[in-house]
């Protein structure tokens, strides 16, 4: 998994620090978890079931990882040219 991301100062205090889309995400994560977990332990789960739910997982793991690698990116590029390009004095 990513590293988290900067926190930032939101427009909303409801955040802690995170976009409602970084919110929304986390959540989601727990809630796919939760069903993978919950259709592992259920001894009538169907493969097709378990397999479909562990797929719905992969792909919210994948949106989460895609958005913090591109905000880390985005965070620490903000300004982080600044100091490649040198003055020449003659």
């Amino acid at each position: 998994m990513a590293k988290p991301t900067t926190k930032i100062a939101p427009l909303d205090p409801a955040f802690h620090g995170e976009s409602n889309y970084e919110v929304g995400l986390e959540d989601l994560l727990v809630e796919k978890r939760n069903l993978v977990a919950k259709v592992e332990s259920d001894s009538h789960s169907t493969k097709e079931t378990l397999q479909s739910a562990r797929e719905e997982l992969q792909i919210i793991e994948g949106l989460w990882e895609n958005y913090h690698i591109g905000m880390n990116v985005f965070r620490n590029a903000k300004g982080g040219r600044d100091g490649i390009r040198e003055v020449k004095t003659d």
